[in-house]
C-alpha cells in the first residue's frame, strides 16, 4: 500500500496527504481477523438505500408542517391564538423532530433485527479491511462499529434534510416547494460525480448526501487539509451538519413567527 501511494497515488495526494495515509495503514493490526459475516455484509449493502428512501418519505410528512395554515387559510387563528407566535411554533419543530427521529429508528431497529436474527450477528468484530468492499479503507474500525456509524450518520443527514424542508415551508409556505430539497440533496450529486477533477470530488465528498452513505465515504480517500493537518471526511462531515443543523432550528423559528397574516 505505501509503495502504490508514492507511485500511483503520487498525482492525487499532496505530501502531507500521503504521510496521513500512511500513518494510518500502519496503525492496523495484522494480520487482519477475519470471520463468516454475510449479516453486516448485507446491512452494509442495503441500509444506505434504505436510508435515502426513508429521508424521501420523510420530507413528504415534514414539507406541510409549517405551510398547512397558509393553504388552508387559517394562518390568521394560528397567530391570533395565546401562544401562536412562541410555543406554537417551536411545537411545530419539536413535531418535526419527534416524526423524523421515531420513524427514522423505528425502521432501522426492525430492519437490523431481522437482518441479524436470520443471518447472525457472526464478524462485528472483523474489521472492515477483512471483506473485498472495504479492503482499501484507512479507517481502523470494525464491522459494527461501521454500522452504529452508518445509522448515525444517516439519522443525522435526515435530520439535517429535513431541517431544510421545514425551513423552505415556512419561507415559502408552499409544501410543493419544500418536498423537493430532499430530492435535490440526495440525486443531483450522482449526476457530478465520478468527475476527474479533484476539487470538485473533494466537494461532492462534503454535500449532505453522502451522511445518508457513510459505507461509501469509509471507502474512500476523501481527504481535507484545514489550518496545515490533514483529516479523513467522517469526522468533518459528523462536525459540520451538526453544527448547520443547530444553526438551521433556530432560524425556522424565527422565520415562521415573524409572518404576516393576510385576510
Amino acid at each position: 500500500m505505501k509503495n502504490w501511494l508514492e507511485t500511483d497515488g503520487k498525482d492525487q495526494f499532496s505530501e502531507k496527504e500521503k504521510s496521513y495515509l500512511i500513518r494510518a495503514y500502519e496503525k492496523m493490526k495484522t494480520p487482519l481477523y477475519y470471520d463468516y459475516q454475510a449479516g453486516w455484509k448485507n446491512l452494509f449493502q442495503y441500509s444506505p438505500s434504505i436510508i435515502m428512501i426513508l429521508t424521501l418519505v420523510l420530507g413528504f410528512l415534514c414539507a406541510g408542517i409549517f405551510s398547512g395554515e397558509f393553504q388552508l387559510k387559517a394562518n390568521a387563528v394560528f397567530y391570533s391564538s395565546y401562544y401562536g407566535r412562541n410555543k406554537a411554533v417551536w411545537a411545530k419543530v419539536k413535531a418535526g423532530a419527534i416524526i423524523i427521529t421515531a420513524i427514522y429508528w423505528a425502521v432501522m431497529l426492525l430492519y437490523t433485527m431481522l437482518v441479524l436474527g436470520i443471518l447472525g450477528v457472526d464478524g462485528a468484530n472483523c474489521p472492515i479491511q477483512s471483506s473485498m468492499s472495504g479492503w482499501k479503507s484507512i479507517y481502523n474500525i470494525t464491522n459494527a462499529q461501521e454500522y452504529i456509524l452508518i445509522v448515525l450518520g444517516g439519522y443525522l443527514g435526515c435530520l439535517f434534510m429535513q431541517s431544510l424542508t421545514m425551513l423552505v415551508s415556512a419561507k415559502t409556505n408552499s409544501s410543493v416547494i419544500a418536498v423537493i430539497v430532499p430530492f435535490i440533496l440526495i440525486f443531483l450529486p450522482s449526476f457530478l460525480s465520478g468527475t476527474s477533477l479533484p476539487l470538485l470530488n473533494k466537494i461532492l465528498g462534503l454535500l449532505p448526501d453522502q451522511m445518508l452513505q457513510m459505507n461509501q465515504v469509509v471507502k474512500f480517500f476523501n481527504l481535507y487539509e484545514i489550518g496545515g493537518k490533514v483529516f479523513c471526511a467522517v469526522p468533518i462531515l459528523i462536525i459540520s451538519y451538526s453544527i448547520l443543523l443547530l444553526l438551521i432550528v433556530p432560524v425556522i423559528y424565527f422565520i415562521y413567527r415573524r409572518k404576516e397574516v393576510y385576510s
